[in-house]
């Protein structure tokens, strides 16, 4: 069987290939000017690099914020579905999945089937989420991509007690005016973030492995922390963790 994933985030569109239970091709691409015909050439692509022709697709499933705008798409699931899906059938032992998205960040607790059991999400604000860490880097002249080097550098955490982004981008300018380094106020920018997600999680209850998905995992300057702070063992994930909404449409796909 053949399906397709695709997430539509608020920063970046992911697409997940699944010949059978295995990654054929996949893409990330920036969710950027018109959404519908970017997405439309970006599986276009998928399947190129697939060898795969459209009428080979047994099912599409579309999620994320635009799923709606996945013409293509059979149907969409909810994208906390999809994270319980994709990190169960990945992590079959990992309790709970912490999805740190562009504008959310979404606590699932779910069973070995991939059932949901509990979740919480915050998406009324970008405390937390990979909105607001790119909001501080752009303000202190720091690239999203360097996030991690540059915290690297910090010989301190200057408290960033601020949770709203718009309101937290003001704390540190006012840093830097007061003459702190910016690699310290990186630091405490990522150990903030870590606190809004630990004091998430930790509504769930403390489980015996979880794992981190989304764009933020990437940052070991936040997972770091999380690993510190939160009960239990950390599983990383065996694919990039950006794709982990996609990759779980396409699971559901095949089950369907």
């Amino acid at each position: 069987m053949i399906t397709l994933g695709i997430d539509v985030g608020s920063i970046s569109t992911k697409a997940v290939l699944l010949k059978d239970d295995q990654i054929a091709a996949s893409l990330i691409r920036e969710t950027v000017g018109d959404i519908s015909q970017k997405i439309e050439g970006m599986l276009d692509e998928l399947l190129r690099e697939a060898g795969v022709s459209p009428d080979e697709v047994n099912c599409c499933v579309s999620s994320g914020q635009g799923e709606d705008l996945v013409e293509r798409a059979d149907f969409s699931e909810d994208d906390i579905a999809c994270v319980a899906v994709a990190t169960r059938h990945l992590l079959p032992d990992t309790e709970l999945a912490i999805d740190i998205g562009g504008q959310s960040i979404s606590t699932i607790l779910s069973d070995p089937a991939g059932d949901i059991l509990n979740y919480m999400r915050n998406d009324k604000c970008a405390s937390g989420s990979g909105r607001f860490i790119e909001v501080i880097g752009t303000a202190l002249g720091v690239a999203i991509e360097d996030i991690d080097s540059v915290a690297e550098k910090s010989r301190k955490k200057v408290p960033v007690s601020t949770q709203c982004a718009v309101f937290a981008e003001s704390e540190v300018i006012s840093y830097v005016n007061l003459g702190e380094a910016v690699p310290d106020i990186i630091a405490g920018v990522c150990d903030s973030m870590a606190r809004i997600i630990v004091s998430q999680a930790m509504r769930i209850g403390p489980v015996e492995r979880f794992t981190v998905t989304g764009g933020v995992a990437s940052f070991s300057s936040v997972v770091n922390i999380l690993k510190e702070r939160l009960q239990g063992i950390y599983c990383p994930l065996p694919i990039d963790p950006r794709l982990t909404v996609a990759y779980g449409a396409a699971l559901i796909g095949q089950e369907e």
